[in-house]
């Protein structure tokens, strides 16, 4: 039997790692963000090699902790209006072997992208998944 309160729980802090993803892509707006999110749900921000720029390139160490760092499970970034990964996207995915949730700035929107079918897209409003109704 499912322990609802856990079930809950998880509900809550699946909801606080949206809001810091794009906090932290917000904060750079209108250029891009990224960082890493690990198992134990904390985010790792990582700035962009090039900071006024509308294409994330992370610095050397996001890339020395994704293979040092075996708790990685996604990565994250945003994108200024596109709610479709780059070849850039694709290749990162494919040869690092995780996952990658884009964030829109400009249409409030998260997109996941599958290792495995990268065809097989799922987007969600932040606002319908984050907020409480009113």
């Amino acid at each position: 039997m499912v322990d609802f309160l856990e079930q809950d729980l998880s509900i809550i802090q699946y909801k606080d790692l949206l809001k810091s993803i794009r906090n932290h892509c917000l904060s750079n707006y209108p250029y891009e963000s990224g960082g890493l999110i690990l198992a134990n749900g904390v985010i790792k921000e990582y700035p962009s090699k090039i900071k006024d720029c509308h294409n994330y390139l992370p610095i050397d160490d996001f890339y020395i902790d994704i293979v040092k760092n075996h708790n990685v499970v996604a990565s994250f970034h945003s994108h200024l209006n596109s709610l479709t990964p780059s070849d850039n996207d694709l290749f990162f995915m494919k040869n690092y072997d995780i996952p990658i949730i884009i964030y829109s700035l400009n249409k409030n929107t998260f997109l996941s992208v599958n290792i495995n079918s990268e065809t097989n897209l799922i987007t969600w409003n932040f606002e319908e998944v984050c907020l409480p109704e009113i």
